[in-house]
């Protein structure tokens, strides 16, 4: 049994399995008999044909035996000559063909010599031998055009599937190609929203910005507006105290006026004469005293707390006038009461002149 390979329908490889069954002839008076065993095939699988140029009967079949592979068997038998070619007829019955081949009524003949019978004999055996190679050779040429009908076949089919193949993959690219498109024309879609959302974002943290730094120069401004009226509530303050301290010394040095032209001062030595100092002028003096150290102790608190400032860095251009101001005051304050008790004193130890 030889295995071959050939396509088959769907285009795949297919595995034939050549079959040689096995054959029977039985010679009856009546007909000549021809049994095939042909075990696994069914009627619809055998072919039994008559070929009238050469007295051939052909007998061929072939069925599946799975995984492609299939089983196939083409055989020759020559018909007698002796057989009626027109009633020839067959049976498929327990996995075996029957072919009977009824034979003609044969007329009894004088019996010819030897060698005549020899000859015809030989003659006719030539006949079937070019007969048979006829049917052989004619079998091998219908075997190679249906060799090459189904290779055209086959070709047909390759063909068609390829074309069917790349169609497939031309619309798979296509839809391919298609769904990339939409994808990103919807992440195109997507960013430009992003970025849309995102712009808007930003419009609305820069107007936040801007009312926060509106609120902000806002404060500041009210705050300096505040600052400013509290320096002009400070200057108005300090101007006040100046203004008082200045009186106050103003005030001193016109008590002292008016006490120096009630003491009378005189050269000392011959013919001079010392007036005592009254009451009044003491009265006056100490008064005045007293309200130097008044004014003293106060020019030290004011000091004091003129340092205090300094230490916190807080004291103001104004402030530092002040203090100098108020430095000059006390240091003309303190020489003038120095310069007044002085003289009282001086005029109270200088002894009385005698006179002449």
């Amino acid at each position: 049994m030889a295995a071959r390979q050939q396509p088959r329908g769907t285009g795949l490889v297919v595995q034939y399995e050549d079959l040689v069954p096995k054959s029977e002839w039985k010679d009856q008076p009546e007909a000549t008999i021809l049994t095939i065993d042909l075990p696994g095939f069914t009627k619809e699988q055998i072919k039994v044909t008559y070929v009238h140029t050469s007295r051939m009967i052909r007998v061929t079949g072939e069925r599946p035996l799975g995984d492609r592979r299939w089983s196939r068997f083409n055989e020759v038998f020559t018909v007698p000559q002796n057989c009626l070619v027109d009633k020839i007829h067959g049976s498929f019955k327990n996995n075996a063909l029957t072919i009977t081949m009824p034979k003609e009524t044969i007329t009894k003949t004088p019996n010819l010599p030897e060698t005549s019978k020899t000859v015809a004999e030989k003659v006719k055996q030539l006949e079937e031998k070019r007969l048979l190679e006829e049917a052989r050779r004619k079998e091998e040429e219908d075997e190679k055009k249906r060799k090459l009908l189904e290779e055209k076949e086959a070709i047909l089919r390759k063909l068609q599937e390829e074309a069917k193949a790349k169609e497939m993959a031309d619309k798979a690219r296509k839809l391919q190609e298609e769904a990339i498109a939409k994808e990103m024309a919807e992440a195109r879609k997507f960013q430009e929203e992003v970025r849309a959302r995102k712009l808007q974002e930003e419009a609305i943290a820069k107007e936040e910005r801007k009312r926060v730094e509106e609120a902000r120069a806002r404060q500041l401004q009210e705050e300096a507006k505040a600052k400013e009226k509290l320096e002009e509530r400070k200057r108005v303050e300090e101007a006040s105290l100046k203004k008082k301290y200045v009186d106050e010394s103003v005030g001193n040095r016109k008590i002292i006026e008016r006490v120096l032209p009630e003491v009378d001062y005189t050269k000392s030595g011959s013919g001079s004469v010392t007036k005592p100092v009254s009451g009044r002028a003491r009265e006056v003096v100490k008064s005045a005293e007293e309200k130097l150290g008044y004014v003293v102790d106060k020019e030290k608190k004011i000091e004091k707390g003129m340092m205090e400032k300094m230490r916190g860095k807080k004291i103001t251009s104004e402030e530092k006038k002040l203090m100098v101001n108020t430095g000059v005051a006390a240091l003309v304050i303190f020489a003038l009461g120095a310069y007044v008790s002085y003289t009282f004193c001086s005029s109270s130890s200088a002894p009385p002149s005698k006179p002449e």
